[in-house]
């Protein structure tokens, strides 16, 4: 089982995006629109991997569409 997520610098912050639909449930099971680093430590140690997308990946995938 894995998760996907992504990095954004928010005013020099970095915060953890959920990007499939599992990561996102977990933020909305935390009441969230991110996930901690201690949130994604608790997620690991129920058995999910969790997948760092680059945003510059991301966005040269929605251009190919």
């Amino acid at each position: 089982m894995k998760i996907v997520i992504e990095i954004k610098s928010v005013y020099g912050v970095e915060k953890f995006y959920p990007i499939c639909d599992k990561a996102k449930l977990f933020a909305h099971i935390a009441n969230t629109k991110t996930l901690t680093p201690e949130v994604l430590v608790d997620i690991t140690k129920l058995g999910y991997q969790v997948t760092l997308v680059q945003q510059e990946m991301l966005s040269f995938l929605k251009e190919t569409k």
